[in-house]
């Protein structure tokens, strides 16, 4: 690093836009200090991303390493309901680290949250340094009505399975660029540039978690970061429910197919078990789904599709294909396996 603790810190709080005045203490004294608002819940979340494991500077740049990191955590207060308002971000730097690299992790941090249009302030944090691999670590948080809070508990029998935009393109791009790590023809990902885009800058569903949660038709609800496969039994055994899910009507772009076909694997496969999508899981009542469908594409333009149901608890985890049913397990991805 050719900066000290303390210019660093100078350089990333001079570097920040002015604070909203529900800020009452920012960057630079022991702890912040924000008003907060009469009536609502506080919605507290973090998440950790480590070089080598959680992102590869091979083919990311530092820009789209901060993008995402703060997406991860914007995406869990979207699967709550809830509205993103104060980030605290832990990064521990190696020596070998660059004041303009961390410049690009918070310029990407910005990105994002101005791309979803939103007001996240960044109001502290702090900085070691380490003898391993770069840790980035950001706590969100947010805010939503106490009645409108939702969690994955809440699934109820004849529910429809629900699922904000498409599936599988986070885990096809990751391949498509691992491939060409291995065997550098750049020329392969050209066709294929939204696909690496989820993976590379997936976009956290605020606006359509709010809607979602406003309507008070949905009855559960996560965000798909370890896999629809992964995030669905989530529901289920915190619901103490059974799920019915059909493959044939899994949102998967024509693209993302493609790029399976390319890779040679199963779409629906890369969909079931395709981490870091960060598109919402819900259940709904299934008398509203077509008009919240229809609300949340004249909204946001985004898609709302139902790919199963919800069952008893006796009747199990499934998923289904013209070859039969088959067991639904969890085979997106996991710490520690």
């Amino acid at each position: 690093m050719n900066l000290s603790e303390f210019e660093l810190i100078h350089r990333i709080r001079h570097q920040r836009p002015t604070a909203p005045d529900r800020v009452l203490l920012g960057i630079g004294d022991d702890t912040a200090a924000v008003r907060p608002t009469p009536g609502m819940a506080l919605l507290v979340t973090t998440d950790t991303f480590v070089e080598g494991t959680d992102f590869d500077t091979a083919f990311s740049t530092w820009q789209q390493i901060g993008w995402k990191s703060m997406a991860a955590n914007v995406s869990d207060i979207a699967a709550m309901g809830g509205l993103p308002l104060y980030a605290l971000t832990t990064l521990c730097l190696p020596d070998c680290r660059t004041a303009e690299e961390i410049d690009g992790l918070h310029e990407g941090m910005d990105r994002l949250i101005d791309h979803i249009d939103l007001s996240i302030s960044i109001i502290g944090g702090d900085l070691s340094g380490i003898t391993g691999p770069t840790v980035i670590s950001i706590t969100l948080i947010g805010e939503t009505e106490p009645e409108h809070i939702l969690k994955r508990s809440g699934a109820r029998v004849g529910d429809y399975v629900c699922v904000t935009g498409h599936l599988g393109a986070s885990e096809a791009g990751l391949r498509l660029l691992q491939h060409t790590r291995q065997q550098p023809d750049r020329s392969l990902l050209e066709p294929y540039a939204d696909t690496i885009a989820k993976h590379l800058s997936p976009v956290p569903r605020v606006q359509e978690g709010r809607l979602l949660a406003d309507s008070g038709f949905v009855h559960a609800m996560i965000d798909i970061s370890d896999g629809l496969s992964s995030d669905a039994l989530h529901i289920g055994h915190g619901s103490r429910v059974g799920l019915s899910i059909h493959a044939d009507a899994l949102p998967i772009t024509a693209e993302t197919k493609a790029a399976a076909q390319t890779l040679q694997v199963d779409p629906v496969k890369l969909a079931m078990q395709s981490g870091e999508e960060f598109e919402l899981l819900c259940t709904i009542d299934p008398n509203q789904v077509e008009s919240l469908a229809s609300r949340m594409a004249d909204q946001t333009g985004l898609s709302l599709t139902p790919i199963g149901e919800v069952v008893a608890e006796s009747e199990g985890f499934s998923w289904i294909d013209t070859n039969g049913i088959h067991l639904l397990r969890a085979e997106g991805y996991e710490h520690f396996r």
